[in-house]
């Protein structure tokens, strides 16, 4: 009798056992299942990131060299990015229709211009440019021809201010142009910033522009290179910083713009001062050019001009 209620008890626990066994298999196979979903599931995540973020390089097609700081946008719109140093980027164009155009404009090189379709399309995402040849004849100056004066806006206000959008994590690259006008041939010696504020521990980086005019706003680059200052506190003279530009032939006459756009990201504080009355252009990337018509950043010129 014992015996018999003996072997029940052991068979039935066999049979828990059993069931047990095929319960906790069950578990472990959902639990890898799961496992492989997920990693499935990030894979996917990891393709899809991809392909939404276009990588390349600015490359100089005549020197085969990356071509540094190149702004890669969209024609008459605020959206781009900026390269490195080694002339590499990062896109995302998903948001873009495909029917407009990405541009990149640089001194010294003939534009970038494609459909947002076909660069999608293209592989690798390299952007070349071209140079742009230029055939400028200097011009022998005397002092009986040329006087030297100064244009532009030569305020060192410490109240009106112009702050370069410089701050880390802000990918928004913004530039500043003041109009000139000469009704004589004259010829760019130095262009000079006025600062009303310059606390960085480390130098800061400006780009150079200058523009002809188009219904009285900035229109094409005219410089025949790209010229790019790096500037430290101890290179000011009474807040001032002057870029020599002698050498580079810039010759002009009539209406035309000189630019500013501070490249990169930094902690420091650094301002511009500003006039009230006078007249600034302002934009992001290749996006419109806004007129501001209170005040005007302190950027001004030294020049040869005829007399």
């Amino acid at each position: 009798m014992f015996s018999e209620k003996f072997n029940k008890i052991i068979i039935v626990f066999n049979l828990f056992l059993i069931e047990s066994e095929y319960k906790i298999s069950e578990v472990c196979c959902q639990i890898k299942l799961m496992k492989k979903l997920n990693i499935l599931f990030a894979f996917f995540v990891c393709v899809i990131s991809q392909a939404q973020t276009i990588s390349g390089t600015v490359i100089s097609k005549d020197y085969n060299q990356p071509v540094p700081y190149a702004k890669i946008g969209i024609v008459n719109n605020n959206f781009g990015v900026q390269a490195d140093e080694n002339g590499k980027f990062q896109i995302k164009l998903d948001d873009i229709s495909r029917d407009k155009e990405l541009m990149v404009a640089v001194a010294g090189y003939k534009q970038f211009r494609s459909s947002v379709e076909d660069f999608v399309k293209t592989n690798p995402h390299n952007i070349y440019l071209y140079e742009k040849v230029t055939n400028i004849q200097e011009v022998v100056m005397t002092p009986k021809n040329y006087k030297d004066k100064n244009l532009g806006v030569n305020s060192k206000s410490k109240s009106i201010m112009f702050t370069p959008n410089m701050e880390k994590g802000n990918s928004v690259v913004e530039e500043t142009a003041v109009e000139f006008s000469s009704n004589k041939k004259l010829k760019i010696t130095k262009i000079n910033m006025n600062f009303s504020r310059f606390e960085s521990t480390t130098p800061i980086k400006v780009r150079y522009t200058i523009y002809d005019e188009k219904d009285g706003k900035p229109n094409n680059l005219i410089l025949s290179k790209d010229i790019i200052a790096t500037i430290n506190k101890d290179d000011l003279d009474d807040f001032t910083y002057s870029l020599d530009v002698i050498n580079e032939k810039i010759w002009l006459e009539g209406k035309f713009f000189v630019g500013i756009q501070f490249i990169g990201q930094s902690n420091g504080k650094v301002a511009l001062s500003g006039a009230l009355f006078r007249s600034g252009y302002y934009r992001s990337f290749y996006g419109n050019w806004e007129k501001i018509g209170m005040a005007a950043p302190a950027i001004n010129i030294d020049v040869k001009v005829q007399k």
